[in-house]
């Protein structure tokens, strides 16, 4: 090593038998390393591996390798793929503000849920399937069940009819969320306004003889009312569900509460569209 005009520099020796100087320092092995695994990590990528390619999608092979490790370093973190579900689920739900205020009526506080819900779980793609498939005990998720929860307590849903009530609403906001969601081909459609002008000349070009009511009252329906659409059957179901409490009539053996334990929960909201639900 020489000393230069303004101290050592590094040479090596060049092909010819002379010396060069390194023009850079070769990496070292921190700067190689990858940030460490930790639950977090995984939780984040299995969200964006659902937002990407939907929930079939999200395999433990899959997301080690989009991690860079092997699978069984996953299992250092969760125990299985149903408990990463839950986890991604439960970090979603944090995301849904529970606090109300008591003083508004019960039906407004039950609105204002389930529009939060739905703008949550509409942030995160794939997700409102995934809650469909799933039913999270985490701590997040508890806490959106219970803000649903005291409102219909406070009305006087007694404890045979808060179950299929509180289903009621949460499967229809997650289904509304699944099945409709904002990049779909259908509301995408519907939003760009030549592609919808399109459409509507569709509708009225249909014969009449065989399609009248759609060539009447297709271009009427075929429109970007996506928020109206969730409004309206919002209220439907919390104007049913006022009416219901509010029921002088018993239940009877032809008509048996809704069963609300965990392996009917569907079974119970559909009784509850059907009438089955009455106050204490």
């Amino acid at each position: 090593m020489e000393e230069g005009p303004k101290g050592p520099t590094d040479q090596r020796p060049d092909q010819r038998g002379g010396s060069r100087p390194l023009w850079f320092q070769p990496p070292t092995a921190a700067a190689d390393r990858r940030p460490p695994l930790t639950r977090e990590r995984v939780v984040a990528e299995a969200l964006t591996v659902i937002a990407q390619d939907g929930v079939a999608a999200l395999t433990m092979r899959t997301l080690a390798t989009r991690l860079g490790v092997v699978p069984g370093a996953l299992y250092r973190h969760v125990r299985n793929k149903e408990q990463l579900q839950d986890l991604v689920l439960d970090g979603v739900l944090a995301e849904v503000d529970p606090t109300l205020d008591g003083s508004l009526p019960w039906t407004r506080q039950l609105e204002l849920l389930a529009h939060r819900l739905r703008d949550v779980l509409e942030g995160h793609p794939g997700v409102a399937g995934l809650l469909q498939l799933r039913d999270p005990l985490g701590p997040h998720s508890l806490a959106v069940a219970e803000a649903f929860l005291r409102p219909l307590q406070a009305a006087g849903f007694g404890e045979r009819q808060a179950g299929p009530a509180f289903f009621l609403l949460i499967d229809y906001t997650t289904g509304f969320a699944a099945s409709s969601p904002p990049i779909s081909t259908n509301q995408q459609r519907v939003r760009d306004q030549a592609t919808r002008s399109q459409l509507h000349q569709f509708f009225r070009s249909l014969p009449t003889d065989r399609f009248p009511t759609l060539a009447t009252l297709g271009e009427h329906v075929w429109v970007d009312n996506r928020d109206q659409r969730f409004t309206t059957g919002l209220n439907i179901l919390i104007d049913g569900l006022q009416h219901t409490r509010q029921s002088p009539h018993p239940p009877t053996h032809a008509r048996q509460p809704a069963t609300t334990n965990n392996t009917q929960p569907r079974q119970a909201a559909q009784q509850a569209v059907d009438g089955s639900i009455t106050a204490d």
